[in-house]
């Protein structure tokens, strides 16, 4: 995909924490940035996501958050430990 230039204007302090995130990752502030509105819109279409879901079904509880989050925590760890017996490739 074809990078088209563009000018940005944003407060010095932003600037610097952004520039400051993009160096600690390894990044260009160009790529941070553009990283940072995809994520942006990803967010976007996982809030309209849930909205329509919810107009449906009914709004999610807390209690099925709750039963949510400790799935995910749950495979978060599985990929850790699956990650730590990996044995790296021959070369």
């Amino acid at each position: 995909m074809a990078a088209k230039k563009y000018s940005a204007s944003m407060d010095d302090v932003l600037l610097a924490h952004a520039r400051a995130e993009a160096e600690a990752e390894g990044l260009t502030l160009s790529s941070w940035l553009a990283n940072a509105a995809a994520d942006r819109l990803r967010l976007k279409a996982l809030r309209q996501m849930v909205d329509e879901w919810e107009a449906e079904h009914g709004a999610i509880s807390t209690t099925e958050l709750d039963a949510l989050e400790q799935k995910v925590a749950a495979a978060r760890s599985a990929a850790t430990r699956r990650a730590g017996t990996q044995r790296p490739l021959a070369s």
